[in-house]
């Protein structure tokens, strides 16, 4: 018995040894020493101690100028350790590094991202680094870089592209603020100024209510100095920095029905102002269109055109003298805009409100949201009422004059204070409705009328329109 026991022990000892030894053959589930699986230069049995992928041969990550790699292996080939689309393989081919991302460029600006990492600059930011004039190297479909200003002259780069013009280097033009010889030296209009292009730096506007003057059409502009900006200052006039320059330019359409039939150009009248005042000045258009001379002169233009309704008509347009401006635009000895003023411009057109236009493209400092700025009245708008039609006209046509400080000022004895905010108890129109009735229907040849200067032609619906109002208060 004993010695079976034994032989059992001796067979079980046995059978255990040959199960450890089989276990000690099978290297399945660990590396070999010599094995590198991916080609990445790093042992398996190292990659299995750090916690690296033996089958990934862009793991562990490696710096730019890494050679540990073993250029034979299958894996390391196919795999693009950059990730910068181009595998290992092809970057050996092409003499690049296959751990530098060369090819990447975040933000467009023609500098790949691994070189603005090693210079420390900003991968994206399209303008970091800065380029000089002429910089050529930008990738124009990235839109990152397009909707950049890399000259920070207010104009994008995709814009820039399309203007033909450097986006790295601020070749925007702002007007000119002084009177020279001739309108195209003030830089106020883009090319031809017959075209009436103004350039970027110079921005329409309109009124809700414009002033008459004879049915001419006007092209009204605002442009101010680089780095300025307006300030709202009430529903009042704007406030406007040093070197502003408003225009305003008067002009006829041949035939209304079809604007492209061309048009007659007369004037532009401008005001710039210089340390803290206004100047006034008057250009007188050329027979040709093509550009505008200074001029003190008062000639009568006959202009001939066809209106909306297909009807011939004719009149000798009146080009004021100076003195007729500064009777307009005084006030208590200074001269002033009339015309932009901010009830005046919160008003759309063409879709888009004028105020809000200034707001948008920031010129305009200050303003509150526009739903808190009174809007005046559109005159010929008849979804107003008679008495707000007719505030709204005689405030532009009537008021410059007759308010505190006018030419007719309205605080020397009993006068009428035509101001839109000035109350009706307050405005006088009731004691002078008579006098206002007739004056506005008087022939500007015949005695007094209103408006006292700017026209040689009654405005037929404004004064039907006056009239109208007067008789309702009676």
């Amino acid at each position: 018995m004993l010695k079976y026991l034994l032989n059992s022990f001796v067979v079980l000892l046995c059978f255990g040894f040959l199960l450890i030894s089989c276990k000690s053959d099978d290297s399945s589930d660990r590396p070999e020493a010599s094995i590198d699986s991916d080609g990445d230069g790093i042992l398996d049995d190292e990659e299995l101690a750090n916690g690296t992928n033996r089958n990934n041969a862009c793991d562990p990550i490696q710096n730019s100028g890494y050679t540990g790699y073993d250029d034979t292996n299958s894996i390391w080939l196919a795999s693009d350790c950059d990730s910068d689309g181009i595998s290992n393989g092809d970057e050996l081919s092409a003499s690049t590094d296959p751990y530098v991302d060369q090819i990447t460029d975040s933000d467009g600006d023609g500098v790949v991202d691994s070189e603005e990492i090693a210079n420390g600059t900003n991968i994206n930011n399209p303008c970091d680094p800065q380029q000089d004039p002429g910089y050529m190297g930008y990738n124009g479909s990235s839109t990152l870089w397009l909707m950049s200003d890399c000259d920070s002259d207010g104009v994008l780069n995709g814009e820039e592209l399309t203007n033909a013009t450097d986006p790295y280097f601020d070749d925007v033009v702002y007007p000119i603020a002084e009177f020279r010889q001739n309108l195209s030296e003030l830089n106020i209009f883009n090319g031809n100024p017959g075209n009436l292009e103004f350039n970027s730096t110079v921005y329409e506007y309109d009124l809700a209510t414009p002033l008459y003057t004879d049915y001419a059409y006007k092209l009204r502009s605002i442009s101010i100095p680089k780095d300025t900006k307006m300030t709202y200052q009430g529903e009042g006039l704007l406030g406007f920095p040093d070197g502003t320059i408003i225009t305003k330019t008067f002009y006829y359409l041949n035939d209304e029905r079809d604007p492209s039939a061309g048009k007659k150009l007369i004037e532009t009248r401008l005001l710039i102002k210089q340390n803290g005042s206004w100047q006034m000045g008057n250009y007188l258009w050329n027979n040709a269109q093509t550009d505008a001379e200074l001029s003190t002169s008062a000639p009568l233009v006959n202009v001939n055109w066809i209106d909306l309704n297909g009807t011939s008509r004719s009149l000798n347009y009146q080009v004021p003298l100076p003195v007729n401006c500064t009777q307009c635009h005084n006030k208590s000895g200074n001269s002033i805009p009339i015309g932009p003023k901010a009830r005046n411009l919160n008003v759309e057109k063409n879709g888009v409100n004028i105020l809000q236009s200034f707001i948008v493209n920031d010129l305009l400092d200050g303003a509150p949201n526009l739903s808190q700025i009174e809007a005046l009245p559109e005159w010929s708008n008849t979804s107003f009422t008679l008495e707000e039609r007719a505030r709204a006209y005689i405030d532009v046509n009537c008021a410059h004059c007759h308010q505190p400080g006018g030419f007719h000022n309205s605080t020397t004895g009993t006068r009428p204070d035509f101001r839109f905010e000035t109350s009706f108890s307050n405005s006088n129109i009731e004691d002078f409705k008579a006098d206002i009735r007739s004056r506005v229907a008087t022939s500007p040849a015949f005695g007094p009328s209103m408006p006292l200067i700017g026209r040689n032609v009654l405005h037929e619906e404004g004064v039907q329109l006056i009239q109208d109002y007067i008789d309702s208060l009676n």
